[in-house]
């Protein structure tokens, strides 16, 4: 279709492109008909179209700016003025019903603000009462003087006291919120709860207590009252301790304090009610072991430093670690030992020798009696059996000499003089088994009896003798005398059979001694 008339005329009019700044444009800018936004304080963005030389507002996004109607006189009688600045008398103060920018002239009245805002405001000074529904400050807010507040005060930001007193005689101080609540001192200074009745701390997840140096508990009674499981741990060191302080001027932390750990439950059945117990976790060359320590004794008294009881039996384990190495078990002391059944009558501490002393009404019981390789079983002089009752005492030997090379015509000491008790009434048996380097691989036997008719009138008496030959006089001699380092004494045997003795045996049994009887 072809256009209109009014459509072919506002096609040859040119278009205007609105313009965009910041507060009412000036009446000297743009032409009739121009649009333009401006951003205005209070009013958002205002729309405004240029229209009688000046310009209206017609739209806003926010409140309406206010307007300014211009009366001028009848076009007869009147010249216009267009510079507001080519009017008279603008610096007369003739209307006192206005407000001075200059602020010399003093309200009269209540400035009714109309629900609207006073901003830019440097310093409020006022004699009366500031009231307020809402007080806020982009900057720092002081106050000079005492402030007194009726009601609730809500800071949304931070509030920073010098010095702060609450008085809850009114009402309780409550400090609560969705961001953590801190106390923190600087420098040297504490932070003291003081409280006349309980004090309760109330705590929905972990409670935390970092201290740096020592934390005191200064309280003659501490009760933790827990319903569930309570669990003590830390990264470093725990000590629990009692110093003794007792206060009097003696100087010294002298009172008699007690540390108890007590279990107190009844239930009815056969539980573990203390529980001490390390673990190293597997960790290489680990070592996490147990102490339980009495230290720095001046002088022993009467009592124990450890004293374990139980009327429950007491089970003492060493177990094979991790590895499968067995672990020892090391009981030692530097007085004497006291192992015994029976009351405090039948098993006493004996303080004359530090040996270890076994007590027993009823007799002491070996399962098995173990000697090491080249070591004693009873390693001492003052040993003394009154009887042994046994089907099967073997292996009994009191001395015994062995050797891979004897060669003929040397001997073999078994018994040196210093031991052989050559004293009237004294008997020995002496075993011997030799093999010859060379020759028969059989072994020979010969069994030998010495007494003592007096310490200088010994005898060897030959009993078996399953000798090499006939030509063989291996025997056993027994000579009186201390040893020497060139001649032992005391009980020999001497090889002669002709040739070297490559395997050589002997023992020696003390049948009886002369103070035996």
């Amino acid at each position: 279709m072809p256009l209109t008339r009014e459509e072919r005329k506002l096609l040859h009019q040119k278009s205007k492109q609105p313009t965009f700044g910041v507060n009412k444009p000036d009446a000297r800018e743009g032409h009739e008909g121009d649009i333009a936004y401006r951003r205005v304080e209070g009013s958002g963005t205002v729309q405004y179209v240029k229209e009688n030389g000046d310009w209206t507002a017609i739209a806003s996004s926010g409140k309406m700016p206010k307007s300014r109607n211009i009366i001028t006189a009848p076009s007869s009688s009147r010249t216009a003025i267009i510079d507001h600045g080519d009017l008279a008398g603008l610096g007369n103060d003739n209307h006192t019903q206005y407000l001075l920018i200059s602020g010399d002239r003093a309200m009269t009245g209540n400035l009714n603000m109309g629900s609207q805002s006073i901003i830019s405001v440097v310093n409020v000074t006022a004699s009366g009462t500031v009231q307020a529904e809402q007080l806020t400050s982009t900057d720092d807010a002081q106050i000079g003087d005492d402030l007194t507040v009726f009601g609730d005060i809500t800071v949304d930001g931070e509030a920073k006291l010098d010095k702060t007193t609450i008085d809850t005689a009114d009402g309780k101080f409550t400090a609560s919120g969705a961001n953590n609540i801190e106390l923190t001192t600087t420098g040297t200074h504490d932070i003291n709860l003081t409280s006349g009745q309980d004090l309760d701390v109330g705590v929905g997840n972990n409670y935390e207590l970092d201290v740096v140096r020592e934390c005191i508990w200064n309280t003659p009674i501490t009760t933790w009252n827990n319903s569930n499981t309570f669990t003590l741990t830390s990264l470093g060191n725990i000590t629990i301790q009692t110093d003794g302080t007792d206060g009097d001027s003696s100087g010294n932390d002298d009172a008699s304090n007690t540390i108890l750990i007590k279990n107190s439950n009844s239930n009815n059945a056969d539980f573990i009610g203390v529980h001490i117990k390390t673990d190293s976790q597997g960790a290489p060359n680990a070592h996490n072991d147990i102490l339980i320590e009495c230290d720095n004794v001046a002088a022993k008294g009467s009592t124990f430093g450890v004293d374990i009881r139980s009327e429950n039996n007491i089970r003492i384990r060493s177990e094979n670690n991790n590895s499968g190495q067995s672990t020892a078990l090391l009981m030692r002391a530097t007085g004497p030992i006291d192992l015994g059944v029976g009351d405090a009558s039948t098993v006493t501490q004996h303080t004359t020798n530090d040996r270890v002393k076994i007590h027993g009404t009823n007799g002491i019981e070996f399962a098995t009696l173990y000697r090491a390789s080249g070591s004693t079983a009873i390693n001492t002089t003052d040993a003394t059996f009154d009887k042994i009752d046994t089907l099967n005492l073997v292996r009994a030997m009191t001395h015994k000499a062995t050797s891979s090379s004897v060669t003929n015509g040397s001997y073999v000491s078994i018994v040196n003089g210093d031991n052989d008790d050559n004293q009237m009434g004294t008997v020995w048996r002496v075993t011997i088994f030799y093999k010859l380097a060379s020759g028969s691989s059989s072994g020979y036997f010969q069994i030998w009896h010495c007494y003592a008719s007096l310490s200088d009138s010994l005898s060897v008496v030959s009993d078996i003798n399953v000798s090499v030959s006939g030509s063989d006089t291996s025997a056993v001699t027994w000579e009186s005398g201390a040893a020497t380092d060139s001649d032992p004494k005391g009980i020999k045997w001497t090889n002669g059979t002709g040739s070297t003795v490559s395997t050589f045996r002997a023992s020696a049994l003390k049948i009886q001694g002369a103070s035996d009887f």
